[in-house]
């Protein structure tokens, strides 16, 4: 959806996920912990991201943020292939860009 900010949203919400009897966990972090964000001073919304617990897969996201569309395009192409959440979590991404928050996003998983 094109509002100011944007929202994209891809896959399950925590209520779909739940419904269907996934176990799962919820990375979520505002996007004023988002660097780029902060330098162009568009710091208003959220990120999250449902996790298969069994798999690791991301199974649904939204952002509500600048580019919000944009960056969950990214996050589908890697629900897309498959990927496991730490291939996000622990990915080198350039510097600074909106993407580098998906690092930060998925670390938020390993303090919950």
């Amino acid at each position: 959806m094109f509002i100011d900010p944007q929202l994209g949203r891809v896959g399950l919400t925590e209520k779909a996920a739940r419904d269907h009897g996934y176990d799962y966990r919820v990375a979520k972090i505002p996007v004023s912990w988002v660097a780029r964000a902060i330098e162009t001073g568009e710091t208003k919304g959220l990120m999250k991201a449902i996790v298969d617990k069994k798999t690791d897969r991301i199974i649904g996201a939204a952002i509500l943020g600048v580019e919000g569309g944009e960056l969950i395009s990214a996050l589908q192409i890697a629900m897309l292939g498959g990927l496991s959440y730490t291939v996000l979590r622990d990915g080198m991404f350039a510097q600074p860009t909106l993407s580098e928050s998906f690092n930060t996003l998925f670390a938020s998983l390993e303090s919950s």
